[in-house]
């Protein structure tokens, strides 16, 4: 089969992988993950900073939104899991299907990987929060600490 004819297969398998019934006029979930599977089938399975960069815009974006990191790997694991049953039926070459699979793989592997730096970016900057935090607790200890020394030195003065 040829690529076009590759994809154009793949692409009538949308509403089935996605169940788009269950989520009417909206995008469901995981919708950027197949439409970066048509992408990479489009490009013959090799790696195009293109495919990585509008994947990782719309994961970036559903973690910008407040979807859990964990939300995002399910909706990508759903679709990967819907995809290969779907392909398993519609696919009679085992070629083809070894084509989809394999740029099926490369799209979740890419959505693991933007999950993975937005943790790992997450966990920089709740690190550096705490941080902030425990020296401006530090501080204020100091701070407060030298406030009761003061005042202990001042109410012996006025005894005096």
């Amino acid at each position: 089969m040829s690529d076009v004819d590759l994809i154009e297969a793949v692409s009538v398998l949308r509403d089935e992988v996605l169940d788009t019934v269950e989520h009417g006029d909206r995008d469901p979930p995981g919708a950027e993950v197949f439409q970066a599977l048509l992408r990479a089938l489009s490009v013959g399975g090799e790696s195009v900073p293109g495919l990585d960069l509008q994947l990782h815009d719309s994961v970036t974006r559903r973690l910008a939104w407040g979807d859990s990191e964990e939300g995002v790997l399910a909706d990508a694991e759903m679709v990967f899991d819907r995809l290969m049953i779907a392909v398993d039926r519609a696919l009679r070459d085992p070629a083809d299907r070894m084509v989809v699979i394999e740029a099926a793989t490369q799209v979740a592997v890419t959505v693991a990987r933007v999950v993975a730096l937005a943790a790992v970016g997450r966990a920089a900057r709740d690190r550096a929060a705490r941080l902030r935090e425990e020296l401006a607790q530090r501080q204020l200890r100091e701070v407060l600490e030298k406030q009761r020394s003061s005042i202990v030195r001042l109410e012996l003065e006025t005894r005096d």
